[in-house]
């Protein structure tokens, strides 16, 4: 191998790995698009695609308007929004951190209908506990 050669092989190696790096670089970001199952869209596009969602269960992502998918991070925080709660094509926004590299995020928050859905150290679990407008209505109703 000759040392021009060798050379070139290394730039290239150097920038294949800044762009492998560059693509795993995260961010806070939101987005906005239909809570839907992949399973069940792809099945609509084309009869040919079998999908088990009956036996094994929906699997919940956000449709941006863009046509892509952005899959929620398997954990505490996104599990019950990969289930789907049986709320299949609704409208909600997701906050988080991204990954761009798998199109994918990790839930911080959500919002559904106007109501905002946090994690809650104390219930363990994603609700609306700091939501304003839930926690104000929690405070009149433990007052009654």
């Amino acid at each position: 191998m000759t040392h021009q050669s060798t050379w070139k092989t290394l730039v290239m190696l150097l920038l294949f790995s800044a762009v492998a790096i560059a693509q795993q670089k995260t961010e806070q970001k939101t987005f906005t698009g239909t809570w839907t199952c992949l399973n069940c869209d792809l099945a609509g596009l084309d009869g040919s695609v079998r999908t088990q969602c009956e036996d094994l269960g929906h699997r919940h992502c956000l449709r941006l308007d863009n046509g892509k998918y952005l899959f929620f991070l398997d954990n505490d925080h996104a599990a019950a929004l990969i289930k789907g709660g049986g709320r299949h094509e609704t409208l909600m926004t997701v906050k988080g951190t991204y990954y761009p590299g798998a199109h994918t995020i990790d839930v911080q928050s959500y919002v559904i209908d106007g109501k905002t859905s946090s994690w809650c150290a104390e219930h363990k679990r994603m609700d609306l506990c700091n939501d304003p407008p839930s926690a104000k209505r929690a405070e009149r109703e433990e007052g009654k």
